[in-house]
Formats: C-alpha cells, structure tokens, sequence
C-alpha cells in the first residue's frame, strides 16, 4: 500500500488537515477565554437616567426621599475653554453655563432640598456654579478640588444618614468615583452633569445609581 501514491497524498492531506483544525480550536478557544475575561473584568457602562425605565427613576426617587443619595455635579462650562462670554472672572464659568446650572437647580428644588446638605469645591467655576444652582452662597471644602485618591471616602464621611448629599466638583474627581466604584461612564462627565449613588444607613456601602446630564435633568425624568 505505501508504493500507491494516491494512498500517500491522501494520509498527508488528513494529517494536515488535523493540524489545522488543532490551530483552529486553539485560536477559537483562546478567543473565548478572552471574551470571557473581558465581560467578568470590564467596568459596566452606567444608567443614563434619561434613558431609564420607569422602576429605574422610581428607585432613584425613593432612595432620595430617605435621604440616602450622595450626588457629584461636574461644573458648569468653563470660561477659559469656550469661546462663550464669561459671566465674570477667566478662572469660572460662562453666562451660558450659570443657566444650564440654574435650569439644573431648579430641578433639584423640585426634588427637594428640605433634607439635603450641599457643598463646593472653592475653586471659581465650583462655587459659581453652585450659586447659581441654589440661588446661596455654598460652603466649601478643600477636598472637591483636591480629590485625588479621597473623594469618595470624604463624601461618605460627610453625608448624614437620613440627608441626602450634594457635590459640586470636577470632572477629574468623578473620574475618581467611577475608578473607586468600578463604573464607567460613556464619556467624560458633561458640564453640570450629576452621578447619583445610593449608599445604605449606615454610612457604609455605597452603590452607582446612574447619571444625568443638564439638558434632558427633570425632576420628572
């Protein structure tokens, strides 16, 4: 039989036919294994709750009538990287911005704000923004501006139970609560946009809710 050479060809051809479908399920098998790693390992995409079911904005509403929401808000637009008229000084925020926040604060007013604490980064376009969206001067606490690697630890030291919380601080210091909670956001955190999370009564553990930026805010959703 081996001095047929047809017999010959057709064992070559099975042998590397074997070779390949060895390579073949390797290759799928390590594709697998990677899809698997990246779906157990990646940050999940956070809720816009623009886009919410109506459980999802019920959920929201309820935690915040217990007082139990700690919100960051990101500034609104910055003077010195738009070619919008300032309302004032270089280092705060645009007169388009002071709207968008007001129209934000209004909002929140129409949540409730009886049971609510708020405070700013002292930086310009922090604590211009929060003015304009409480309609007061705000506290403020050097820890919203400088926030590396404390934020969150700091916001759950300051939140009282039964009170919700509200941050007017910076985009770099939600990115820090996106890292410290292993979320993420589409993209980097909007002007005046808000990142709800829930944390338990005792002041220990907190949860992402989800986010909203200025323009679809209603108190409504």
């Amino acid at each position: 039989m081996e001095n047929i050479p047809g017999v010959r060809l057709s064992s070559r051809f099975v042998g590397r036919m074997r070779v390949r479908y060895i390579i073949i399920s390797i290759v799928l098998l390590v594709a697998l294994l990677c899809v698997t790693a990246y779906s157990l390992f990646k940050h999940p995409t956070l809720l816009n709750f623009a886009h919410g079911t109506a459980a999802d904005v019920a959920g929201l509403k309820a935690a915040w009538a217990k007082g139990e929401i700690i919100v960051f808000v990101r500034h609104a637009e910055r003077c010195d990287q738009s070619d919008a008229s300032c309302l004032g000084a270089k280092d705060g925020i645009t007169v388009r911005g002071s709207d968008e926040a007001r129209g934000v604060g209004k909002e929140y007013q129409r949540l409730g704000l009886q049971s609510t604490d708020i405070f700013s980064s002292p930086l310009t376009r922090t604590t211009q923004t929060a003015t304009f969206m409480f309609e007061h001067a705000v506290a403020t606490q050097e820890w919203l501006a400088n926030c590396r690697m404390t934020l969150l630890a700091n916001a759950i030291k300051q939140k009282v139970v039964g009170r919700n919380l509200i941050l007017v601080t910076h985009s770099d210091c939600i990115r820090e609560i996106e890292r410290d909670l292993k979320i993420k956001l589409p993209h980097k955190p909007a002007y005046t946009s808000s990142l709800f999370i829930s944390i338990d009564e005792k002041n220990t553990v907190p949860h992402a809710l989800g986010f909203i930026e200025a323009a679809p805010f209603s108190a409504d959703f």
